[in-house]
């Protein structure tokens, strides 16, 4: 089959949450079939990269997103009504490459990761469309618009209004969407009239070769994980950070939280003058950090669904406190590998308890590494991909 994949951000390398997720998708189907991928990348230090995913792809079509082009774009956009999301990922010459590709290539299905993506299939006659929403974006622009003040709440709380409306009209567009969890699949689910064409496809997580050894934790390092210019991590570190450290420090001065992800904003990068905090930002193997770690603290406010800095924490043994709606998207309680809390007291609790008893810290370690072996497998996600994309998925090649 020829797919044609068009993709966000460069999905390579998989070191960031979108990235594992649509790179994953990317090995998977051009294993089988001629991909050709359109996409946008927003570091110049990811054309070397260019080159392993032309060894995987009939044809890679990937231009630079200049953030201060795009942004006047968006800013533009204040003065239209579409979500400044498209303004901003928009661009003329690849709307052009996407038309002569479907034009000469016999294009059978297009996938489409992010919503951003959907206007380069604007006018254009294809047999089927996927759309890969990952998430309902709108609900997370509403979460910003609420924690925030002043013109950004207002513009983010615009944003909000402008992508549900969007993300509507895409389910009656494609022939199919698809969500990273339940939770997220029914929150759209509950504004349209086609349920049906709705799907929940969660993301899954490679095992580490080697498992943590006993003596491992016996520092007292807390870590978190992620994209340090995506505002949802921004929030959640900078709250740890000021709300929840100080607490773990009046009863273990020792403890240190460390911050590990690339392109940490100011202020992000502000708060290593903290006490107990450090930023590390990008890192050659973030493998090393989590073996090294205590245990991971997400403290999520924003973001929904299933994260994959959680399953990847629990990947290497470590026990994981999060926000309640993060561990019931797992399909946990209480009791196992993951901790909820609600307040900055409850996080510093759960951190304190875990610090003081190794043995229920490796415990919970195990027991996660044990579940997301069970539950994340990633085959099983591959599989129900190749049903919602109508590829016959015993493997012959051929449309279902």
């Amino acid at each position: 089959m020829n797919i044609l994949y068009l993709v966000h951000r460069i999905p390579y390398p998989p070191d960031k949450g979108d990235k594992i997720r649509s790179h994953r998708w990317l090995r998977h189907l051009a294993a089988r079939h001629r991909v050709h991928l359109v996409t946008l990348y927003d570091d110049p230090g990811d054309v070397v990269h260019l080159k392993q995913l032309e060894g995987l792809c009939a044809s890679v079509h990937a231009l630079p997103l200049r953030r201060n082009r795009a942004r006047i774009k968006a800013l533009l956009g204040l003065l239209g009504s579409a979500p400044l999301s498209l303004a901003w990922f928009d661009s003329a010459e690849l709307k052009a490459a996407v038309a002569d590709l479907v034009a000469r290539e016999g294009i059978d299905l297009a996938l489409c990761y992010s919503s951003s993506m959907a206007p380069y299939l604007d006018g254009l006659d294809l047999p089927l469309k996927v759309m890969d929403m990952v998430d309902v974006d709108s609900e997370k622009f509403r979460s910003y618009a609420a924690l925030g003040r002043g013109p950004k709440a207002r513009i983010y709380g615009l944003e909000a209004r402008r992508l549900a409306r969007y993300e509507e009209k895409l389910v009656e567009d494609f022939d199919s969407v698809i969500l990273c969890t339940e939770q997220e699949a029914v929150l759209l689910a509950d504004r349209v009239e086609r349920r049906d064409k709705i799907v929940a496809i969660g993301n899954g997580v490679d095992l580490p070769e080697i498992e943590r050894t006993e003596g491992d934790r016996a520092g007292q390092r807390l870590i978190f994980v992620g994209a340090m210019d995506y505002q949802a991590n921004v929030d959640a570190v900078v709250y740890a950070a000021h709300e929840i450290m100080p607490l773990v420090l009046d009863e273990h001065p020792d403890a240190r939280f460390q911050i590990v992800g690339r392109d940490p904003t100011p202020e992000v990068r502000a708060l290593a003058a903290l006490p107990g905090v450090e930023v590390t930002g990008a890192v050659p193997d973030i493998g090393r950090h989590l073996a090294d770690a205590t245990l991971s603290l997400v403290p999520l406010r924003v973001a929904q669904g299933i994260q994959n800095k959680v399953l990847e924490a629990m990947a290497w043994a470590l026990p994981v406190i999060t926000a309640p709606r993060i561990v019931t998207s797992l399909g946990l309680d209480d009791l196992g590998p993951v901790i909820a809390a609600e307040s900055a007291k409850d996080y510093a609790r759960a951190v304190v308890d875990l610090l003081e008893d190794p043995d229920e810290c490796r415990r919970r370690g195990r027991a996660g590494r044990a579940f997301v072996a069970e539950a994340f497998a990633w085959q099983p996600r591959l599989d129900a991909l190749d049903r919602t994309l109508r590829i016959d998925v015993a493997r012959t090649g051929a449309p279902a």
